[in-house]
């Protein structure tokens, strides 16, 4: 049983180790297209008066509409990231 598990980890492990790179490039490639749509939308909501999470929510929003906009297909943790990314971002221009 033991000599099974070890084998079904390694396989996971190998595959996992296979697709990472590319999921890693596709997330990165994504995000970097959205970036500066992002920094505006973040710059916008910058302004507003609500809490820190409405803005992230509202910025996340936003960003899909762009994506779409734009013939990018993102999901929602390439959104998050990219919207992150902007805040981090705005927050070093400071």
């Amino acid at each position: 049983m033991k000599t099974w598990i070890a084998k079904l980890l390694g396989l996971t492990s190998a595959v996992w180790n296979f697709f990472w790179p590319v999921l890693r490039e596709l997330m990165a490639s994504g995000a970097e297209a959205l970036l500066p749509a992002a920094l505006e939308i973040v710059r916008s909501l910058a302004k507003e008066n609500v809490s820190g999470e409405e803005k992230f929510t509202t910025a996340v929003d936003r960003l899909r509409s762009q994506a779409v906009e734009y013939g990018i297909d993102a999901g929602v943790s390439v959104l998050r990231f990219a919207v992150e990314s902007a805040v981090q971002r705005m927050k070093a221009e400071e």
